[in-house]
């Protein structure tokens, strides 16, 4: 097996280049959570590679965490007059202000990661192109069931910031893996941020609610929140008591497999950004996304397969052709997104 994010491309009708805006080099605002993290430093990094392909420039933002530091920082790109703008919103609720804002300024606009909690072309006074994000549910679902069959059944949940559709979809995936093998979740607690540091101080206070025998796992939102709780158990002197399974395949994260600290992850939806960057692309020259809502399924890494994924994924990380992603260039094709393991 050798390890690849393959990009299957099925015929699909004719492309149509309007020829709007496409005159001169296209400029296209990215609006992203947090620069302080691997994954978003993986995603806008293949969203530049995508830009560099198709002869983009591109403009990065980082909200720092901050919904209205986000909301005028896309009201800047606007005031700068970019062609479009990728945005992945801090929460469901500041989504609408965001494509109420692009609405009106008449800037073709595609969601990635986190759903804005209504489809494309149902609010036409905040409207959007596509939205491209992570299949969150069945991460974790996958997470708990991993937890389970190393034998986490007693599971200390570390959750997402409520209110944003990734942890609402990953509470529901652990809802639904519990509901199916019969483990429990003791206690489910909101880390307050995506942080190391938000994971280490959560972990802290269930560790002091819970003494020994009444927890066997974490479950957590992200890789940062489980390094958090890594640390917690071993400062504790509580290693050995637990398994730990997260989300996003952060190099923390695999050098925990490696060494047999982390149980899973699951990851590989940085390439998000760069699959968004072809719709956006394609809208400004006239062609419509075939799909205006796509949930990637993720890569599942563990002891058995981290060395191949660590050689083949993130040391030589696989090339995309930007010109087979775009409908507009090749030739009216669809692109069918699919992150796996394949020969």
């Amino acid at each position: 097996m050798s390890l690849t994010a393959v990009l299957l491309m099925s015929a699909c009708g004719s492309s149509t280049d309007s020829g709007s805006k496409s005159d001169g080099t296209l400029t296209i605002g990215v609006s992203y959570p947090t620069a302080n993290s691997p994954f978003w430093k993986a995603y806008t990094d293949f969203v530049q590679d995508g830009a560099n392909q198709l002869g983009i420039k591109v403009n990065l933002v980082a909200a720092d965490g901050n919904e209205q530091k986000q909301l005028s920082d896309v009201q800047n790109l606007i005031s700068q007059g970019v062609d479009g703008i990728i945005v992945t919103p801090q929460s469901t609720s500041i989504a609408p202000s965001i494509l109420r804002a692009t609405t009106q300024a008449k800037i073709p606009t595609v969601v990635t990661d986190r759903y804005p909690g209504y489809e494309p072309g149902t609010n036409t006074a905040a409207d959007y192109v596509a939205f491209i994000g992570p299949n969150d549910e069945q991460a974790g679902q996958g997470i708990e069931q991993a937890l389970a069959a190393a034998g986490g059944t007693k599971i200390l949940a570390l959750g997402g910031v409520p209110g944003n559709s990734v942890a609402e979809g990953r509470k529901a995936g652990l809802e639904k893996g519990i509901a199916a093998d019969g483990a429990t979740v003791v206690q489910y607690q909101s880390a307050g941020g995506e942080s190391e540091e938000n994971g280490l101080s959560t972990a802290e206070n269930l560790l002091q609610a819970h003494p020994k025998g009444q927890a066997n796992a974490f479950w957590c939102y992200n890789d940062n929140l489980c390094m958090g709780a890594i640390k917690a158990v071993k400062n504790a002197g509580r290693s050995g008591e637990f398994v730990f399974g997260g989300m996003d395949l952060t190099p923390a994260a695999i050098t925990a497999i490696e060494d047999g600290s982390y149980t899973i992850s699951f990851g590989g939806h940085w390439l998000q950004g760069g699959f968004g960057l072809g719709i956006l692309y394609d809208k400004i020259k006239g062609t419509d996304p075939a799909e205006k809502l796509v949930k990637l399924n993720l890569l599942k890494v563990d002891k058995t397969n981290v060395a191949e994924f660590k050689a083949k994924f993130i040391d030589n990380p696989p090339k995309y052709d930007f010109k087979q992603i775009s409908r507009a260039e090749n030739g009216g094709q669809t692109p069918k997104y699919e992150i796996t393991l394949g020969n």
